[in-house]
């Protein structure tokens, strides 16, 4: 009875374990649910000030439905080359979503700049 307790605690403990495991990340290197749900909550959701139904049907995490979930794939790849090409030979602070979005979900814009280009 006792080494049947122990198999059927080992069995639950690698289940629970692999229900852990994330699916369909295809540019964050997060192992777990956990850590990439941290990330999330911490990082991406308070820098655009939304919820995570913007971008996620909350049925099913791991669906591509939503276009707004590729947008902020292609972000995040973009703040991933700027620090890596730019921004590191610079030695500034890396660059996040928060730095040009600041909580909103368009970045806002330099006050001074009506979208049509510089005029002499």
């Amino acid at each position: 009875m006792k080494k049947f307790l122990i198999v059927m605690v080992a069995v639950t403990a690698v289940q629970s374990i692999r229900a852990q495991n994330v699916k369909n990340l295809k540019v964050l290197s997060f192992k777990t649910k956990k850590e990439t749900m941290d990330y999330m909550k911490k990082t991406i959701a308070p820098s655009l000030g939304v919820k995570c139904s913007y971008c996620h049907n909350v049925r099913d995490f791991p669906s591509d439905g939503n276009k707004y979930k590729e947008i902020t794939r292609e972000m995040i790849l973009m703040t991933e080359w700027i620090n890596k090409n730019t921004i590191k030979s610079l030695k500034y602070e890396p660059v996040t979503c928060w730095t040009c979005h600041q909580g909103n979900i368009y970045p806002p814009r330099y006050k001074g700049d009506k979208g049509e280009g510089d005029k002499d």
